[in-house]
């Protein structure tokens, strides 16, 4: 073989080794969407609550707690030195504001002795000052309370302490909202998002008492659980600090509220989206005017770029985004039916240097069939139309990805049989709990003139046959069964979906700029060699 033909087979091995790379690149891509790791928080598997006595047998028709009280769950005391105030922050409820600050000062005591037989008069494992107010948008004015606590030391200061083994810090949130009869909507969609990402909010059920000087008063069953903050427990971005160019930062989607500062993005200055960006961290009475003008320029170049009208721009979105999170946190929310999701309660956060990645998932209450207004269709799909979801569902290349990902966690997180395990497993421990739950609550959703209008109940509809429906329940057993039965159906439903919205895509960026280069050179290396051998002959 002479050099010249030495060179040209080398050539040509250069570009099969450059073709085996760039294939080889490829699959571990998609291999990762097959085989992503699976992030646990501290959720276990729930002992069956082991108590076979009546478990109102401890509680007074006045709903006062008797001294022998206990529960399988851990039992929490709030007292309060005052009434909570009535006070919320968003624009459209203004007429609501009292003016009053809305936290009031309290204590708490937690009772959990590992024994799952925790009973009222045990030593507590936790007790702290706080500061407490009334939280929640919907729930806000139901008569079940829902409260936000900010635990304090005995001067005032920060009490970051650990709550259930769900790490240390000074913030939470009780969440019992009488939207959801089941009590576990919630924790049903954290514990199986937290097999899907690491930024989920830890949760655990607890039974709420509140003291009233001697008194005992029973307040139902609760989730005590993580609120979205910057920690290493949390989510892991770095801390602000005023010196640095680049700032981490953590915002949500929602209504407006006074609560958190409004940015100033490009897609509301131009009037082309209904809701707000918040800033949740840095909190602004930290955040520098600098630090602001950056995070509000970071934010609009992002959405600049998904919404571009230019496929070589658009095209570029993943350089800004993690894609991963995002096809997680489509999934999960349609998997649910979670559909407020996208629009409010919407957290996206940034670290230093990384793409902007979406989550913690959040707010289920009224997912899995329990929309109020109307019942919600399993066999289709709508989370497509959510902002920034609206422009990736029209690349194929991000639909190929939702599939991919789909079939995988339709294997194992998100199977029919592993959802009705968690979900047997829930009910099983929280059996006594709840029955004190709809004892206590049951009774609210009606007053003299038949439903309350000031709690939450699913509203009756016509259906096909002109025939009204009633979708008021009742009964425990039947708010299980519906649960299960619209997961079953429209987690079925969603593989068909989702190949149908491949056909509404008009984009496919899996090739683009420096991709479409680097092929066309391995085309030329592949290819010259044989022309050269064909001239030469």
């Amino acid at each position: 073989m002479s050099q010249r033909q030495r060179k040209v087979c080398l050539l040509g091995v250069c570009a099969l080794v450059i073709l085996a790379v760039a294939g080889c690149g490829f699959l571990r891509s998609y291999a990762a969407y097959q085989n992503k790791d699976i992030n646990r928080n501290t959720y276990f598997k729930l002992p069956a609550d082991p108590h076979t006595e009546d478990p109102l047998l401890y509680l007074e028709e006045d709903f006062t707690v008797q001294e022998g009280f206990h529960s399988n769950l851990p039992i929490v005391i709030l007292s309060m030195e005052s009434e909570l105030a009535d006070y919320k922050g968003f624009e459209e409820q203004e007429e609501y504001l009292t003016g009053e600050e809305p936290y009031i000062k309290g204590h708490i005591s937690v009772i959990d002795g590992g024994t799952f037989d925790n009973c009222i008069t045990d030593q507590p494992v936790l007790q702290s000052d706080l500061l407490i107010k009334k939280r929640g948008h919907t729930s806000y004015y139901f008569d079940k309370v829902q409260y936000l606590l900010k635990l304090k030391t005995e001067e005032g200061l920060e009490n970051e302490v650990d709550i259930l083994g769900m790490g240390a810090h000074d913030s939470w949130i009780l969440n019992g909202s009488m939207a959801d009869k089941s009590m576990i909507r919630n924790y049903l969609a954290y514990r199986i998002s937290s097999e899907v990402s690491d930024v989920t909010p830890d949760s655990q059920f607890c039974e709420v008492v509140i003291q009233d000087g001697d008194r005992y008063v029973y307040q139902g069953l609760y989730l005590m659980m993580e609120t979205v903050a910057r920690d290493v427990n949390r989510v892991p971005i770095d801390a602000f600090q005023e010196k640095n160019l680049y700032t981490s930062y953590i915002v949500r989607r929602d209504r407006f509220t006074h609560f958190d500062k409004m940015l100033e993005t490009g897609r509301r200055l131009e009037g082309l989206s209904e809701e707000w960006i918040g800033l949740k961290y840095p909190s602004e009475e930290r955040i520098t005017d600098t630090a602001l003008r950056y995070i509000e320029k970071d934010f609009s170049e992002i959405e600049r770029v998904i919404y571009s009208d230019r496929e070589d721009v658009f095209g570029t979105y993943d350089k800004y985004i993690d894609v991963d999170t995002f096809v997680d946190y489509f999934l999960l929310n349609e998997f649910f039916g979670n559909y407020d999701a996208g629009m409010h309660s919407t957290y996206m956060y940034k670290n230093s240097g990384e793409p902007l990645k979406i989550g913690p998932v959040w707010d289920f209450d009224q997912a899995m069939n329990n929309y109020a207004v109307e019942e919600m269709e399993t066999g289709t799909m709508a989370f497509q139309e959510r902002p920034f979801f609206d422009r990736f569902t029209k690349d194929i290349r991000f639909v190929d990805a939702l599939q991919a990902r789909y079939a995988v966690l339709q294997r194992s997180t998100l199977s029919h049989a592993h959802i009705c395990d968690v979900i047997d497993e829930t009910t099983a421990y929280i059996r006594s709990a709840r029955e004190r739950e709809w004892y206590r609550w049951a009774a609210d959703y009606y007053d003299d003139s038949g439903l309350n209008w000031h709690n939450y109940y699913l509203l009756d509809y016509l259906d096909a046959e002109n025939m009204l429906v009633s979708r008021f329940n009742d009964n425990y057993d039947q708010e299980i069964y519906n649960i299960k039965t619209y997961l079953y159906k429209h987690g079925r439903a969603m593989q068909t979906e989702l190949r149908v919205l491949e056909k509404s895509t008009v984009y496919d960026t899996s090739v683009r700029g420096e991709n479409k280069l680097f092929l066309l050179l391995v085309m030329l290396l592949f290819f010259m060699p044989a022309v050269l051998i064909v001239r030469r002959g």
